[in-house]
């Protein structure tokens, strides 16, 4: 059997552009994701047993203040990073701000 020489091509332009975490089910897992359908109703959301994955496309945010609110107690980015089984993307982790940016060099940080 032949493989459609197209079908690798296809594959990774469907995938160019998409980010995405893993993050393993708890409390504050739960209010990261439900901040993410609140900021980011575009994003993908699948529960698989005992971990969320979440995906979307160019960029996924994630703001430790909004996520606290949301939770009911400080959540800090290393409590997030502890949360976090895995990602796809570049990371940036800031004061308060975790980013998952597609583009190698996202335009905040262009001159």
């Amino acid at each position: 059997m032949n493989a459609s020489p197209t079908a690798p091509a296809e594959e990774s332009t469907a995938t160019k552009g998409r980010v995405g975490i893993s993050l393993m089910a708890s409390g504050d897992t739960e209010a990261a994701v439900e901040h993410v359908r609140e900021t980011q109703p575009d994003a993908t959301i699948d529960f698989r047993d005992c971990f969320y994955k979440v995906e979307r496309d160019d960029q996924l945010s994630f703001t430790m203040a909004d996520i606290s609110e949301i939770a009911g107690r400080d959540i800090d980015t290393d409590i997030f990073l502890v949360n976090m089984s895995t990602y796809y993307g570049r990371i940036v982790v800031g004061d308060g701000r975790i980013d998952i940016f597609s583009d190698i060099r996202p335009d905040r940080f262009k001159d």
